[in-house]
């Protein structure tokens, strides 16, 4: 079984294509897995249709899909299903208008259906354990910062809200109030022996999104948190930074992982192996060998500023 990792897309229809048909065609001669790190969604013009075409592709089952909740998916969640008055501008202010604009043109306005139909995303689950190594730590998938205790099975679900899903949505440090409730852990106290890791868990390799970063391969590491960021940067893009094209796609391999760049040209233009210290450049034939389960055959869109710092699609 094959596994790959995609975070922070932000309603970028673009990238998102190129890494779906890309993934399309691996999946016609190999089993394959896909880990959604959080924030699928808001920002980029096409949020809502990410979003149903993602339910859509759960539910068909070709291959597997494990979608993790990200803040993103936190806001919509409370502005949904928990209080619209009180959480609806939060997460309009953060990039959900343009979620919310979609879905109610695609429902008539119906706001009734809109939860029925997106309610999906109370129940994703949090963060991934895998059995999967690097320095021979297993591999822990988190969209912001990883929990205090890590389970086989995680059971935290972003309908539950309550402070452990918080912390691992949004923190980008950690909380010394939250410590506290956790002073008696083991886990927690071999921790602060070595020295507290901001967002990591010095008991796995942790890999993250949340926070935009432009490395021009869309992924740091953080050697003294033991953290990979991989969010590649698609909020600035979508809102008009558009030398943020770095979008990356990770697969997890026994002790190295396998990152490939794409940008919104429908392009792989790096390729890395990373072995949880350094990364290697992909040779030119390593990278073509990769390069032909592209769809050539898509369709791309250009993304554009218009006035008054409007982002949409080239007419």
């Amino acid at each position: 079984m094959r596994k790959f990792i995609i975070s922070d897309i932000h309603g970028n229809g673009n990238v998102y294509k190129s890494i779906m048909n890309y993934l399309d065609n691996i999946s016609k001669t190999d089993k394959i897995t896909l880990y959604i790190n959080g924030d699928l969604i808001d920002y980029g013009p096409d949020s809502g249709e990410i979003l149903l075409d993602i339910k859509n592709r759960i539910q068909d089952n070709k291959y597997k899909i494990v979608y993790l909740g990200g803040n993103h998916e936190l806001m919509m969640h409370m502005a949904l299903y928990v209080s619209e008055e009180k959480y609806e501008e939060e997460w309009c202010d953060n990039g959900g208008r343009i979620t919310e604009d979609i879905l109610l043109d695609i429902y008539d306005y119906d706001f009734e259906k809109i939860k029925q139909e997106v309610d999906f995303i109370s129940n994703l689950k949090i963060y991934q354990k895998f059995e999967e190594k690097l320095n021979g730590k297993n591999i822990l998938l988190v969209h912001a910062g990883s929990p205090y205790i890590v389970l086989d099975n995680c059971r935290l679900r972003i309908k539950h809200n309550n402070v452990e899903v918080n912390e691992c949505v949004w923190k980008r440090k950690r909380n010394s109030s939250i410590m506290d409730m956790f002073r008696d852990s083991k886990e927690i106290n071999e921790e602060n022996e070595k020295g507290t890791n901001m967002l990591g868990n010095i008991n796995y390799f942790t890999i993250v999104g949340h926070t935009p970063n432009v490395n021009k391969y869309g992924y740091e590491y953080d050697e003294k948190q033991n953290v990979l960021n991989i969010d590649g940067g698609n909020a600035y893009y979508v809102r008009g930074s558009f030398e943020c094209d770095h979008t990356p796609l990770v697969e997890i391999k026994e002790e190295y992982l396998e990152i490939l760049t794409f940008n919104n040209n429908n392009e792989i233009i790096y390729g890395n192996y990373f072995d949880g210290k350094e990364s290697k450049l992909f040779s030119e034939e390593e990278l073509d060998e990769r390069k032909k389960y592209l769809n050539r055959d898509l369709k791309i869109k250009k993304l554009v500023m218009k006035e008054d710092y409007v982002v949409d699609y080239e007419d």
